[in-house]
């Protein structure tokens, strides 16, 4: 069976597909929108116009393939459940339907489940995504520019900083971390257990954390332990301003705040979810021993 890392990886690229070409295609298509619509060579745009906009917008992620790419990136919460469900059987000796049922029951599940389908969903996509794009024609500053500063500036919300590939990257990679981990977290209590692998070897980026829990502490710690790393980089869920050098797998030794990327709120009973922060690559694996 495939491994629950594999899934979450093959997550973020699914939908990547659609969100490496999707900036362009939004881009080009907004740009002969106002280039239609200048008077005295700059933009000229009324409010009926504006509300065409997003529809622009979500004619362009339809035609993407973006929702049939969608259908095959929620398919991988049941896979993922049925490979975490699968792999606690293994490590911890548990029935693989006790695992599902407990996850059955669980409120994360159906909360998690209901933002993702927000998210990346119809109502998800246009109050957020495409209310982000349409908002910088919106700008008041934008009808006095002229065509190409208008396009430039395009261009930088889209383009350069390609706005649909972070959106869409950190949202499905995010949601499929964030689901296993929530899992485990239920395993965790369910069945008192005590001791935490932090698996996925680091690499240059990791967080400080990450590097201290994996490299440091060896990837195994105790629950008692946890609790003390999260008093000194994370303490009362506030990511730690104090400095720290801390040294890579490489042997580069690096200087950042003890908290850096940590998500505020980041506690013991939610790091197993939440873990080093947004796009956190490890995985918090609970165990008997």
């Amino acid at each position: 069976m495939i491994s629950p890392h594999s899934i979450i990886t093959k997550g973020d690229n699914i939908l990547f597909k659609v969100g490496d070409t999707l900036d362009e295609r939004i881009y080009k298509r907004i740009r002969k929108f106002i280039s239609q619509n200048t008077k005295d060579g700059k933009v000229s745009i009324d409010n009926k116009q504006l509300a065409i906009i997003d529809d622009i917008i979500l004619k362009e992620i339809k035609d993407s393939g973006y929702n049939t790419e969608l259908n095959n990136y929620l398919a991988l919460f049941t896979q993922l459940e049925n490979a975490i469900s699968q792999e606690q059987a293994e490590i911890n000796k548990l029935r693989v339907s006790s695992i599902k049922e407990l996850w059955n029951r669980s409120d994360m599940k159906k909360n998690i489940t209901q933002k993702v389908i927000y998210d990346l969903g119809q109502t998800g996509i246009k109050d957020v995504f495409v209310k982000a794009i349409s908002d910088v024609v919106r700008e008041s500053s934008f009808f006095n520019l002229d065509l190409q500063s208008a396009e430039d500036r395009l261009r930088t919300k889209l383009v350069d900083d390609k706005y649909s590939q972070r959106y869409i990257r950190q949202t499905t990679f995010d949601a499929l971390s964030q689901y296993d981990g929530a899992i485990n977290n239920e395993v965790r209590i369910a069945y008192d257990f005590k001791i935490m692998n932090y698996s996925v070897n680091t690499i240059e980026t990791s967080r400080p954390i990450c590097v201290h829990l994996h490299d440091d502490l060896g990837g195994k710690v105790t629950d008692v332990q946890l609790k003390q790393v999260l008093a000194d980089y994370c303490p009362n869920g506030i990511p730690s301003e104090k400095s720290i050098t801390y040294e890579v797998h490489t042997g580069e030794k690096k200087v950042a705040k003890r908290g850096s990327g940590m998500i505020e709120g980041t506690i013991f009973d939610n790091f197993t979810q939440l873990k080093g922060g947004w796009g956190c690559r490890h995985r918090a694996i609970w165990v008997r021993k």
